[in-house]
This record gives structure tokens, C-alpha cells and sequence, in this order.
């Protein structure tokens, strides 16, 4: 189950099934990069430090996010990975930041294995199962079974707002996935986060935190690309992964 938590005066999201783990989604309040929106940019840049010291971490694995299906494992000596969108780490040192604005992001973590990915998944990479293949990337560089991967699928743009066409209806849905769309006239509504909770059912995974909450909807509390029309900031999916 999500809840909205407080990180030491900074409100974010979290789930239960990992309440005790560094790992969450920020908010308007705690945005991490300011992206189209340039007045944020200093406090991007002080949240940012806050963060580093809160979390007695060294530094941030991020990446250039292109909307692709491109998955990258960390390596010690390398922070920025280019036309990446999705990083899988094992290192407690560093905090993995993707970020989105109405993208589905999505972390997986295995406690037993202190074995952490986290993931962009906008339409085109759902379409192109980067949740699956990140997975199952997971699963088989690092030895871990699926039944100790905990999935979180965070706040996005839901089956109430993405409005699409058939071009893009037909890249994310086949005949037999009802249930994750409505069409209404001419248009699609789908639900993205749905299909990568789908996706990651796929290769295994069962435990599974799926938030409710739509970005365009609630975009007094989250970014939303499409309700801003393209100036926004970013909100952002953060994995410190716990030294052993």
C-alpha cells in the first residue's frame, strides 16, 4: 500500500512493502531536477545536497532518459549512463534518481539479494517491455529468483487521462487485453501502469505495490507533462540501496 511520508520536512511517497528501505518517490515539494522549469533550478540543486547528506551517500547514478529500452547495469567508476532508461545496482554507496513526469516509474528490489533496478517506463517503453527486460535482466546477471524481487510501480498518468490514438493504442495493447483499456469514439484510454504491473507478472514477480494515483489528475502534488503542457519539472523514483 502507498502512503505519503515525511523525509525530514519533505513530503514523499512510499510503499509498505518498503517502508524500512530507502526507497521512494519525490513530490512537488522535493523536486530533484527542474528539467523545462529554470526558476526551480536552484532549489533542484539544494534538494539535491540535502538529499546526499540525509542519506550519507557519495553520489547519484542517473541517467539521460530517452524513452527507450535500453537497461544498464552500474558499474563502481561510471554515475551517468547516456540513452538509458533503466538501472539495475547493487552498489550502497551512491542514490539511483530516474525521473518522471507522468512516465510510470517502477523499482524492483530484492532484500535478500540488496539487488536494486529502477526503471522509466513512458508508453514507448512499455510498448517495448522494459519493465519485463529489465526483470529478467535482474534475474539472470545477479542469480536472483523472482519470488525475492519486491515491485513498486509508482505514481503516473492514469487510465483516466492518457487519451491516445490507435497508432499508439495498437503498440501497447493486443486483442486479448480488455481489461487495460476503454475506448471511447475514436480514442483509447489505457492503463500504463497495468501493463508494466503485466510485464513484471510475466517473468515471475509477484509482490507487486501498484499506486493508484494519477499524475494529470493530481498534478498539485506531482509533475505532469501532459496537464503543463510540456513546462513542468520532474518528480523522481530514489533507491539507496542498504550496506550490508
Amino acid at each position: 500500500m502507498f502512503y505519503f511520508d515525511n523525509f525530514y520536512g519533505k513530503k514523499i511517497l512510499k510503499s509498505s512493502l518498503l517502508s524500512d528501505y530507502d526507497c521512494f518517490f519525490t513530490t512537488r515539494e522535493f523536486v530533484l531536477t527542474c528539467a523545462d522549469r529554470m526558476d526551480l533550478k536552484e532549489e533542484a540543486n539544494t534538494n539535491r545536497q540535502f538529499l546526499l547528506d540525509k542519506l550519507s551517500a557519495k553520489g547519484f547514478i542517473t541517467a539521460k532518459q530517452i524513452h527507450s529500452d535500453n537497461i544498464e547495469t552500474v558499474k563502481e567508476d561510471k554515475s551517468f549512463y547516456d540513452n538509458t532508461d533503466a538501472l539495475i545496482s547493487s552498489n550502497p554507496d551512491s542514490i539511483m534518481v530516474l525521473n518522471y513526469a507522468d512516465c510510470t516509474p517502477v523499482i524492483l528490489y530484492s532484500k535478500k539479494d540488496n539487488i536494486a533496478a529502477v526503471i522509466h517506463a513512458g508508453w514507448r517503453g512499455t510498448a517495448k517491455n522494459i519493465a519485463k527486460k529489465t526483470s529478467l535482466k535482474m534475474q539472470k546477471d545477479f542469480n536472483i529468483k523472482p519470488e525475492n524481487i519486491i515491485a513498486l510501480i509508482g505514481p503516473a498518468i492514469g487510465k483516466c487521462c492518457f487519451e491516445t490514438n490507435e497508432d499508439v493504442f495498437s503498440q501497447l495493447v493486443n486483442s486479448d487485453s480488455y481489461d487495460v483499456y476503454t475506448k471511447k469514439g475514436d480514442k483509447y484510454y489505457i492503463d500504463l501502469k497495468l501493463l508494466n504491473k503485466y510485464q513484471l507478472e510475466n517473468t515471475g514477480i509477484k509482490n507487486i505495490d501498484i499506486c493508484d494515483y494519477c499524475t494529470f489528475c493530481m498534478s498539485d502534488i506531482f509533475f505532469s507533462y501532459r496537464k503543463e503542457k510540456g513546462v513542468t519539472a520532474r518528480h523522481s523514483a530514489v533507491v539507496k540501496i542498504k550496506r550490508g
